[in-house]
């Protein structure tokens, strides 16, 4: 059922990766850290999750409910291209072969992560730029789009 998350589609799949071991959170100081719809200047080396338009697939005949599937970026960056696009890839294959009816618990509220589905492979979007100055950083951004079904259990 649409509509009824506590949390931000974004902070779920933030969790989620956590649990994969895909990143650390970033109360850790562990590395990659993965933040959910802000991204920090630093460092460098960075998983960053927003929100994106998703999809609303119609209803249940049986009861109505509206079938959603959550619009999700993942955005990687990192000051070597190679570690990056490697670390962005990993990402895809992962979420790929095992998110995958994961259960992901915040605080009191959990929930069914029930796929996370690909719209396209990795995309390489060029050096940072910087949103107060306007110049390119020495930071390369990487992004992968998906869609995620999920519902809140508790």
């Amino acid at each position: 059922m649409s509509g009824n998350l506590v949390h931000a589609p974004s902070d779920i799949v933030r969790n989620l990766m956590v649990d994969l071991s895909l990143g650390t959170t970033p109360s850790t100081s562990g590395s990659w850290p993965i933040y959910a719809t802000r991204e920090p200047n630093s460092p460098d080396s960075v998983i960053t999750v927003f929100d994106t338009q998703g999809m609303v697939e119609g209803r249940f005949h049986v009861d109505g409910q509206v079938q959603e599937h959550y619009g999700i970026q993942i955005r990687v960056r990192d000051a070597n291209p190679v570690d990056g696009y490697t670390k962005a890839q990993t990402i895809a294959v992962t979420l790929d072969q095992t998110a995958y009816q994961n259960t992901v618990t915040i605080s009191s509220t959990t929930y069914t992560v029930h796929s996370v589905s690909r719209t396209g492979s990795v995309l390489a979007l060029g050096k940072e730029v910087s949103g107060i100055t306007g110049i390119s950083t020495n930071r390369n951004i990487f992004t992968l789009n998906v869609v995620v079904d999920m519902r809140q259990i508790t």
